[in-house]
């Protein structure tokens, strides 16, 4: 299967019902489809070929949409970047995997005001392109109809962003054929979207759970429905005026959704799918989830990036409650979980170790990193750094993070990027960086720092210090001053300590 199927399929099986709706633009398969064969046209004309990397860096909406087809549709290789990084890391990665062109909107063109001129870069705002980028509506205006080239299979599809045991990004390469299993699989095994429904897309479409939610409804057939970004009050009003049927979110979103003050005049009667993943769910965030949303049937997503987000699901096992709740549920269909032991072998039912997959769905690799590649894909597993164990009826159970990963409002924050930049402050001798329990943001970042002799620093200096050389979330919310950080018997920083201390 190639990625541009369902659009071939949307036209043939619907080509009358809205497939997007942004704003006040509304289109149908078949006008999106003419968009995406003249916008290929014209990036073929530019240079973009098969197997060219075509960076994306927008917030959600039908262009980010038609811009995924049109470069499926060349045969391209979509590389999504997170619009919340600063302008010197979109440059790193856009160098990094070499882009022939950019696509950008207006409120992320402070990103690409720095790249590299050879760079073909496309506007995706609406009215005139600034000086030296091409128009969207008129690249598709002016372009010749080109045929989709169908690419399929192990061809490389996209470059996702994860972070990496060094804290740097890694572009995570993902075939045709692993992110169509994942897609296909999920909505055989649990009641993730509508067939003929209509999609919420709130979640950002760089992260790979909203981009694989948003694929898995149009290939049901349906409507997707764009929330430019997550704001309360804009998703209550098209969860009403749109009739939303499902959706995909993390635990802090729905939070702040059933909290809002809007929220008790809402009719949120039409929600039968939430599916919810990226970030521990608290089961008093979970408890009053339900019971806001009383038509919705819940999902739990569990995976990473390399994974194609998808390695369990847990669905029809929230409404009958119990302690399966605090489970990741179990293998979806195209998956094999399992625990595995310091021994390489599998751990017996109960105890914990490794999480392990194969299968279809994991990635083809690290871009241009075959050190981490070799390290991640081991023995014929994806070796995920999540520890866990197994119940005796093939329920996961996550225990713990290797790698020190904190998920803040969904986003992963990787403590040794932000401990070197906090290192780099002149007044900072040591420094460590953890996760702690938050209420609304799942974990929020903790820095615990030692200043140096004569050092003199503030919590705000501190973040603002991070703030200027890395994204905003990454900052740590709350920052201690001690002494000397905890050590291990072996001088290690002892992280599991302060975790314990400040919890």
């Amino acid at each position: 299967m190639h990625l541009t199927q369902p659009l071939h399929r949307a036209v043939q099986q619907q080509p009358h019902q809205p497939l997007t709706v942004s704003g006040t633009r509304e289109r149908t398969a078949p006008q999106i489809a003419h968009n995406v064969a003249r916008l290929a046209g014209a990036l073929r004309e530019l240079g973009v070929g098969p197997g060219d990397r075509v960076v994306i860096v927008a917030f959600n909406s039908d262009r980010y949409f038609e811009a995924l087809m049109t470069t499926w549709w060349l045969g391209a290789v979509a590389t999504l970047i997170n619009r919340n990084w600063s302008a010197v890391e979109v440059a790193d990665a856009v160098s990094g995997v070499g882009a022939r062109c950019i696509l950008v909107d207006e409120e992320c063109l402070p990103l690409v005001g720095g790249l590299d001129a050879e760079t073909s870069t496309v506007y995706l705002g609406d009215g005139p392109a600034p000086a030296e980028m091409a128009s969207y509506e008129d690249l598709i205006a002016a372009g010749p109809v080109v045929a989709d080239v169908r690419a399929g299979g192990d061809t490389l599809a996209a470059l996702i962003y994860s972070g990496g045991t060094t804290g740097r990004p890694k572009a995570v390469m993902h075939s045709h054929r692993s992110l169509t299993i994942s897609i296909l699989s999920s909505t055989g095994y649990a009641r993730s979207c509508e067939p003929g429904g209509s999609a919420l897309v709130m979640a950002p479409l760089f992260h790979i759970a909203a981009l694989l939610g948003m694929l898995a409804q149009t290939v049901v057939g349906g409507t997707l429905v764009f929330a430019n970004r997550f704001d309360p009050d804009e998703v209550l009003g098209l969860i009403a005026d749109r009739a939303i049927n499902t959706m995909t979110s993390i635990p802090s979103m729905l939070q702040l959704l059933y909290n809002h003050q809007a929220f008790p005049d809402t009719d949120v009667t039409s929600v039968r799918s939430i599916v919810y993943g990226a970030a521990p769910m608290p089961a008093a965030i979970l408890d009053h989830a339900m019971a806001a949303f009383p038509n919705a049937n819940f999902v739990q997503g569990y995976g990473m990036t390399e994974t194609a987000v998808i390695v369990s699901l847990l669905g029809a096992d929230h409404r009958a409650g119990g302690a399966r709740l605090r489970s990741a549920g179990r293998a979806s269909l195209h998956a094999e979980v399992l625990v595995m032991g310091d021994d390489g072998e599998e751990a017996p039912r109960g105890t914990v170790g490794e999480i392990v997959t194969r299968g279809e769905h994991v990635m083809l690799g690290y871009w241009n990193n075959p050190e981490e590649t070799a390290a991640a894909l081991r023995g014929g597993w994806l070796h995920t750094g999540d520890l866990g164990y197994m119940d005796d009826d093939g329920y996961i159970y996550i225990v713990d993070r290797a790698k020190d990963m904190i998920i803040t409002g969904g986003e992963n924050v990787y403590s040794a990027e932000v401990e070197d930049v906090i290192a780099n402050h002149p007044a900072v001798l040591r420094c460590a960086v953890i996760g702690l329990p938050d209420t609304r943001w799942g974990e929020r970042v903790h820095a615990v720092v030692v200043l140096a002799p004569g050092g003199v620093a503030t919590a705000e200096e501190i973040r603002g210090h991070v703030k200027a050389q890395i994204a905003g979330y990454k900052a740590p919310r709350t920052v201690d001053f001690v002494d000397a950080l905890a050590t291990t018997a072996t001088g290690k920083t002892d992280k599991r300590f302060m975790r314990r201390l400040y919890t």
